[in-house]
């Protein structure tokens, strides 16, 4: 059947005047055509807030099954056209009651039309307008809106463009240009001249993970084109201000995540600005070059002020609104007061987990970015959070820092919403609630010992002066540091560890020592070289408050554990942690610490050099019978060789029936008659002895290694006694 004989028929049954009035005036809003009952959406392009218009158009005297698609707007007359596909099929105008009418219209063959916008000419009374649809199969008709509209119109084929076989859902005409653009479901942009009858690809433009069909296609004033995703409810904003020539590629970011749809077309009053009219978006707070105002398609969430409880979601204690329409309003405002809920807790160094806290106000998601490469763009490469769930209150967080990394100044953007978004959000564009946090950070290079992924092995026997057990596990801890580096210095330290095992009746502390080498020498790094109020310290994910710094030393010591026991749980039918057959599942006890120091120092060759870790007696509790009147501190043990702190007491040198052979006027410190140590690094994760069993009988080479002095079977860690080990030590 012709649409011809249709129209007579529209024409027999109702009379076709127009029904409605025009809108007052050119909105602002995107119209979004939506679903099998013609459901009309308006669309705050800015916040992807949608607002039903219309719930069911309808022509009058009449029940409207089908969708309704090609719709354009007329900024000449103030209307909406489009094109019916219920019987009669028909090209429909609606006014601001959203009922429609149908118009007298000839020439077109019978298919659905799915692609279709307005293109006005002229000014004033010179003005003119004229509707397009477009069908890969049958090219493009121009349809004539500037006669008798209650006449019969004829509509008319553009020659040659039914060999375009453009793979399009919508298209929109530039408002000064009168240009047509649209994008394929690959990403091709394309323009189309109406006066010469051409299509001519442009460039392909990047739009992420979206696939599947671009139905709704707008333009702004500013020569801004919006394409919104079926599949995925993103907006697309490309810039074609500047017409695309050679040396000029369109890049394409996501504008706003608006409704997804199964079926989907959209038209806009083409001379209307897009700009923030609601108080209640929030922005990030990036300077240029992030995007970060409207104009950059910056990230924004639209909240409601008078939400409560769970339905109000933000990050810290609050969310306020700004109106951030050009980079211009961005430098005029201040950074964001309520931008408090992310605490950055240890150093972000290169190669290194680092630790944030992000506080939620409810049960959300979590999305971030950091500019890694520092060159003023959170690009996807750079997403380190990829909507993670969170709780409402605190929630620990490690993010992998890539090795990479440089030293500076940088920043992060974090992102939290409900979660119902129809796909991932990116670090541009528009969220219906949630908000946006962005924060200036400082990022370090990193020197890392053992290795970024690595940890050595420190185990301590608690007896000195004393021959014991000699099983090594009173304390054992996996242990890395990190030297915090900006250009060629040395700003601070980070200390990571995890303990893995106490073997011990009697209760130690643990310590490091901070030390440097100027010209070839060794020295202790002094406590007023500190910065201590900057110093971060961290227990299985949890910010502790205490001062780790003791007091009243001149060399900077920390203080990481006064007691290791009140750090771990014994595992039921276990006398000791993680040092017994079938004693070894007890979760091990992480910590990090990172030091900040107030003046920089120069690099150190090793890492490791410049630090000396040691346990020391827990105070209040026995530890043999010659500290008894004696101040627990001042025991300590070091490795084989190093000096103890100012801290110890020397007297315990000299105690009868010692097994200890320290000479300080040699550098000999903390070894045995045999020359065997009470502390030891192992290079590697180490698997620790079984409690009551001798190291030499764990490991049969290490004698050989403790009495060359390393001369003798450096691999001595492995070859061990697969019986005598805790096997779990490594996991």
């Amino acid at each position: 059947m012709k649409l011809t004989q249709l129209t007579t028929a529209c024409l027999s049954l109702i009379p076709c005047v127009v029904f409605s009035q025009s809108f007052d005036t050119c909105p602002s809003q995107a119209f979004l055509m939506q679903d099998s009952k013609a459901q009309l959406y308006g669309i705050d392009l800015v916040s992807a807030k949608p607002t039903v218009l219309s719930s069911q158009l309808t022509f009058a005297n009449e029940v409207n099954n089908e969708i309704v698609n090609a719709i354009g707007f007329n900024y000449k007359d103030q209307y909406l056209y489009g094109f019916s596909k219920q019987s009669p099929s028909s090209i429909v105008q609606i006014g601001d009651d959203f009922e429609m009418k149908r118009l007298d219209v000839n020439g077109l063959p019978a298919t659905n039309f799915y692609v279709g916008d307005i293109q006005v000419t002229g000014d004033g009374s010179s003005q003119r307008a004229s509707y397009f649809v477009y069908h890969p199969n049958y090219g493009l008709y121009s349809i004539d809106l500037n006669g008798d509209l209650d006449g019969a119109i004829t509509a008319e084929l553009l020659p040659n463009t039914n060999n375009w076989k453009l793979s399009i859902f919508d298209f929109a005409f530039h408002p000064t240009s009168n240009l047509l653009y649209a994008v394929e479901s690959n990403g091709d942009l394309h323009e189309i001249n109406i006066a010469a009858n051409t299509s001519k690809f442009i460039t392909q433009v990047d739009i992420g993970d979206d696939t599947g069909a671009f139905g709704a296609a707008y333009f702004d004033i500013n020569g801004q084109f919006y394409f919104s995703n079926n599949k995925s409810g993103k907006i697309h904003k490309v810039d074609l201000n500047v017409s695309p020539v050679v040396g000029y590629t369109p890049i394409a970011n996501v504008f706003t995540s608006g409704p997804k749809s199964s079926q989907n077309d959209g038209a806009r009053c083409a001379i209307a600005e897009v700009k923030v009219t609601d108080s209640s978006i929030d922005f990030g707070d990036a300077p240029a070059p992030y995007n970060t105002s409207l104009e950059q398609s910056g990230a924004r969430h639209l909240f409601d002020p008078n939400s409560t409880g769970s339905d109000l979601i933000y990050l810290g204690d609050s969310v306020d609104g700004e109106n951030i329409n050009t980079d211009a309003d961005l430098i005029n405002t201040p950074i964001d007061a309520s931008d408090d809920g992310v605490s950055f807790v240890t150093a972000i160094s290169a190669g290194q987990s680092s630790q944030i806290i992000v506080n939620a106000s409810a049960s959300s998601f979590l999305y971030a970015w950091f500019d890694w490469d520092q060159n003023g763009t959170f690009s996807e490469d750079e997403r380190v959070v990829t909507k993670l769930a969170v709780n409402q209150g605190d929630n620990s967080i490690l993010i992998s820092v890539p090795s990479s990394t440089k030293s500076g100044q940088t920043w992060a953007r974090f992102r939290v919403t409900d979660g119902t978004e129809a796909s991932l959000i990116t670090a541009t564009g528009g969220v219906l609630g949630g908000e946006v946090e962005d924060y200036e950070i400082t990022t370090f290079a990193s020197a890392v010992y053992p290795g970024e992924n690595d940890w050595v092995t420190l185990a301590y026997e608690d007896k000195w002066p004393y021959a014991g057990d000699y099983d090594f596990n009173d304390v054992v801890i996996n242990y890395r540091t990190t030297q915090l580096i900006e250009g060629s210095n040395v700003v601070g330290y980070k200390i990571d560890g995890q303990l893995i095992g106490i073997g011990a009746t009697y209760h130690n502390g643990f310590a490091v020592r901070l030390k440097e080498t100027i010209n070839g020498e060794s020295r202790s790094i002094l406590s007023s070289e500190v910065d201590e109020d900057a110093i971060v310290f961290v227990i299985d994910g949890q910010l502790q408050s205490e001062s780790y710094l003791e007091a009243n030393r001149n060399d900077a010591i920390l203080i990481f554990m006064q007691d290791t026991w009140t750090h771990v749980s014994k595992q039921t039918g276990c006398s000791y942690f993680r040092t017994e057959d079938n004693c070894d599942t007890n979760v091990k006890v992480t910590f990090s610490m990172t030091i900040p120091l107030k003046a920089p120092k120069a690099k150190a060759a090793s890492p490791g050099s410049l630090l000396d870790p040691f346990i020391f007696a827990s105070e209040g509790f026995y530890h043999g019978d010659f500290l008894i009147d004696k101040e627990a501190r001042s025991w300590e043990v070091h490795v084989k060789n190093q000096a103890p702190t100012e801290a110890f007491d020397s007297s315990l040198y000299n105690f009868a029936g010692s097994d200890d052979v320290s000479d300080q006027a040699r550098g000999l410190y903390f070894l045995s008659q045999s020359g065997l140590p009470w502390a030891m690094e192992v290079g590697m994760q180490w698997l620790h002895p079984l409690e009551g069993v001798d190291i030499t009988d764990a490991y049969e080479s290490f004698a050989e290694f403790a009495e060359s002095s390393g001369k003798q079977k450096s691999q001595w860690f492995n070859d061990y006694s697969i019986s005598n080990v805790v096997l779990k030590g490594e996991q």
